[in-house]
């Protein structure tokens, strides 16, 4: 019988699935549109799918999955997973086992990781193993030991990482989807302006900056909160970054307290090293410059931050022993 490797990153936002060479198969969101069918919901479409499901059809509405970096619907999460297999897996190799590395936030409890590992064997996965994501992230990094911060969509995860595990660490909800609902926020209390968070994500796309030049400027359209009317305002990149830093500063402020963690015979190491960056959030303008004047040390930022962690993962297909020590196992099912 063949089979059929695959790391996966189960993100609030977005899953990320590699192969076991670290190449990215899939990337889409972590949405699935359900469809109201004689009183109870059908799951219908995945994905950017979904997004077009629903957008035709009245009596659907999208589900999230993964909220937080937890399950919030087991049955969603089985969907989502058995449409992405279809989607990778020839039909032709109907006798073929799916693998599977699973990465997951490293502040999941063991009752959540049953709940993730309920999911992917419903949704066809017949072995995996779940590891949490900064240990992917880590084999990415040359370093023996690393100081790694992941800002992500939901979470931010902030770990000191060595060759045997996460020595410490901790992971918060605060990331990409903090700023967003800040920028909401901002847009209705100082022009009484009503905009989706999808609409303010893309505004800190567009103009979401950490810089002190940044003259960028965006026009959005909203509903007026008050008279329900269209109208259009002109956002500025100055206007926005107090907005941006007050949410990074409660991430600077953790990375403060898990700093001072850091083993006395790693520091120097980690000092020469440098901090390392990774996750959606780590695009945006002026962050590394940002977090250097904030934290007096060099970061470093990953290449492709959105993909980092289901990467990272497909490297333990070719370094089973370095997973069973870290698992603390000596046989590994995958």
């Amino acid at each position: 019988m063949s089979k059929y490797l695959m790391s996966i990153d189960l993100g609030s936002n977005n899953i990320v699935i590699c192969n076991s060479d670290g190449a990215v198969l899939l990337n889409e969101p972590s949405i699935v549109a359900a469809c109201n069918q004689n009183g109870s919901y059908d799951n219908m479409a995945f994905g950017s799918e979904a997004q077009i499901y629903v957008a035709s059809n009245n009596n659907a509405q999208l589900i999230s999955p993964i909220k937080s970096g937890t399950v919030d619907n087991r049955n969603a999460l089985a969907y989502l997973i058995k449409g992405c297999i279809a989607r990778l897996v020839p039909k032709k190799f109907i006798k073929t086992t799916v693998q599977a590395i699973v990465n997951v936030s490293c502040g999941l409890s063991n009752v959540e990781k049953r709940a993730v590992e309920d999911a992917c064997l419903k949704g066809g996965i017949k072995e995996l193993v779940i590891i949490e994501s900064p240990l992917a992230v880590s084999t990415l990094v040359g370093a023996d030991v690393k100081f790694l911060i992941d800002i992500g969509a939901s979470k931010t995860e902030i770990s000191i990482v060595g060759e045997n595990g996460i020595l410490n660490g901790c992971s918060i909800d605060i990331g990409g989807n903090t700023i967003d609902n800040a920028i909401v926020d901002y847009i209705s209390d100082t022009y009484k302006l009503l905009i989706s968070p999808k609409n303010s994500e893309d505004i800190k796309l567009n103009i979401g900056s950490l810089l002190n030049n940044d003259s960028s400027t965006v026009s959005i359209k909203g509903r007026v909160v008050l008279h329900n009317t269209a109208s259009e305002v002109k956002l500025t990149a100055i206007e926005l970054r107090p907005i941006i830093e007050m949410e990074l500063d409660k991430i600077v402020s953790v990375i403060e307290t898990v700093s001072m963690m850091i083993p006395e015979n790693y520091a120097n190491a980690i000092v020469a090293h440098g901090f390392i960056l990774t996750g959606g959030v780590s695009d945006l303008n002026g962050i590394i410059e940002y977090l250097i004047d904030k934290l007096y040390i060099n970061i470093i930022k990953l290449e492709d931050p959105t993909t980092a962690v289901a990467r990272g993962g497909a490297n333990f297909f070719r370094d089973k022993k370095r997973l069973a020590r870290l698992l603390n196992v000596e046989n590994l099912s995958i």
